[in-house]
């Protein structure tokens, strides 16, 4: 495999895995919602979502 396709290779996995992760975490906040009748801020609290990343969950939690 070239170097090109192997870099291209490797970036779509590490997209991959964010999404993954993005995905994940998306739905614990949803479930904490729901189970535990939390804020979105609450829920993200509890699961120790960095702040830099709380308004990119915010703004896909309302999308």
């Amino acid at each position: 495999m070239c170097n090109l396709s192997k870099g291209v290779e490797e970036r779509g996995i590490a997209i991959g895995l964010e999404r993954g992760i993005e995905t994940t975490t998306l739905n614990a906040i949803r479930n904490l919602m729901e189970t535990l009748k939390l804020t979105a801020e609450q829920a993200m609290e509890a699961l120790k979502v960095p702040k830099e990343e709380k308004v990119k969950y915010a703004g896909m939690l309302k999308g």
